[in-house]
């Protein structure tokens, strides 16, 4: 269709919409002949009107009390966790709470990627990976896609439908055919849990939009934020003005808060590998954000993934190291040139396996990992907020085209920070701080989680148990 025939069709999509609700056709027996795409289109147009903010938020409430009217009438309520990664499951206690629950029938429905510079088998082999960790961890997981053929199954095919989704991520267009968003029924309720902690700008001061103005923050009947910056966030950059954004906590941070946790780490392991049970403990967790082309920029891999191997292997006898890269950097660094193709990449994780002092971590749950760690290096961004669960130093490796939102300009206040270049800073951290406990910085991050992260203190509950009082159907 050319763009007069795309413009006719949204018009016929917004009246018919509308006309629904005016004749009071639109109800609970008829809302699922209407997609959230319909919604969507009605969104585009409110944001070009004076009032149209208003009239949007009075039409998704509309909608939304069809469906909350319709939940509450039955025995059981199908939640469906839209996952596409496993590091951003948000932990097992929500899961749990929903299924000890006489009300929710927890689901996890794990959704293939198709990111931009993804092949088809890129696509499955990681799928199969992701899916492979769901299964192990023993929750109800729906398979979205034949990992033989990579075609994706319909709603009909799976024979089972969320009625209440819970989103990990907003990157929506990351979906195909019957996930995509736009391709949900109206009779759907959706709610999302962000992937990790918004900490990161651009240039253009633009990337908190992408934090919390995509098309899932506006349509989302409820937004449950981590932290009081992100409800701050939410409030202004959104287009509803974060009226459905909720202050909770993190259900990821919930087991940083569990004495004791029951979580497999390969600390004990690599300690009897390296041979020694006083090495202190480094992670090195590099981001996959390396073109200049990316909405953000913060990896310095290119510049010292062989330093790191090298630094690695120099205090073998005092440390210990899990490298643990972001889930798209292999095929990022592989696109950008660093690895000629996925067999080199593969040949450079192989080197820090080979390391006697050295293990590789790439998905999976972390809380144990970084809880037993001593320090931690990086240039990814969540981990700059969720590190501080566990009370360590940590040194964030910048370059030139970092920038930060207002939440993330405070996280840098209180952590270590050196060029990514600089292998002599570096070194200094490792020995100085992580080797010698020249710690100067803990006071200071210790009032900072105090002050903006610690929701156990302020709620007297964790984030999962907040977040399953704010899905009332009484």
């Amino acid at each position: 269709m050319n763009r007069m025939e795309i413009m006719e069709q949204k018009h016929k999509m917004i009246n018919l919409l509308l006309d629904a609700i005016d004749t009071g056709a639109m109800n609970e027996q008829t809302i699922d002949r209407f997609t959230y795409y319909y919604l969507a289109v009605f969104l585009e147009a409110a944001q070009q009107l004076e009032n149209g903010k208003e009239l949007y938020w009075k039409i998704k409430s509309y909608l939304e009390n069809i469906n909350v009217k319709k939940l509450r009438k039955q025995d059981k309520i199908i939640v469906g966790f839209i996952a596409n990664y496993a590091s951003s499951w948000i932990g097992e206690e929500l899961y749990q709470l929903f299924s000890q629950s006489d009300k929710f029938e927890p689901y996890v429905f794990l959704i293939a990627n198709h990111a931009p510079g993804q092949s088809q088998t890129q696509i499955i082999e990681e799928y199969s990976k992701n899916l492979t960790y769901f299964q192990s961890e023993n929750l109800r997981v729906v398979q979205t896609m034949d990992i033989n053929t990579g075609i994706q199954y319909t709603w009909e095919q799976m024979g089972i439908k969320p009625q209440l989704c819970i989103w990990l991520t907003p990157w929506t267009a990351l979906f195909r055919e019957s996930f995509h968003l736009l391709n949900y029924s109206l009779g759907i309720l959706h709610t999302y849990i962000p992937y990790g902690m918004m900490v990161a700008d651009n240039e253009a001061k633009k990337f908190p939009y992408d934090q919390y103005n995509q098309l899932l923050h506006n349509l989302t009947w409820k937004n449950f934020e981590e932290s009081r910056s992100s409800l701050e966030m939410a409030r202004k950059y959104s287009f509803v003005d974060g009226r459905n954004a909720i202050y909770t906590g993190y259900p990821k941070m919930d087991a940083f808060y569990v004495k004791d946790l029951v979580e497999n780490d390969p600390w004990d392991a690599l300690i009897q590998k390296a041979g020694n049970p006083n090495a202190k403990k480094i992670i090195y967790a590099p981001h996959h954000t390396l073109a200049s082309d990316e909405p953000v920029n913060f990896s310095t891999f290119a510049s010292n993934y062989l330093y790191f191997l090298e630094l690695a292997e120099k205090y073998q006898n005092e440390t210990v190291w899990v490298f643990k890269p972001h889930p798209h950097l292999v095929y990022k660094a592989v696109k950008e040139g660093i690895f000629a193709n996925p067999e080199e990449w593969d040949a450079y994780v192989q080197r820090w396996k080979n390391l006697k002092n050295a293990e590789v971590m790439k998905e999976g749950m972390y809380h144990n990992l970084f809880n037993r760690s001593d320090a931690m290096i990086l240039d990814s961004v969540s981990f700059l907020a969720e590190y501080l669960y566990v009370h360590k130093p940590l040194l964030m490796l910048t370059r030139d085209g970092q920038y930060y939102n207002d939440f993330g300009k405070e996280l840098m206040k209180v952590h270590y920070a050196a060029a990514g270049t600089d292998e002599k800073a570096i070194e200094q951290f490792v020995t100085d701080v992580v080797l010698n406990g020249n710690d100067e910085n803990k006071e200071m991050r210790e009032e900072f989680f105090a002050d903006n992260l610690d929701y156990m203190k302020t709620f007297g509950k964790n984030a999962a148990a907040n977040i399953l009082n704010r899905l009332s159907w009484n």
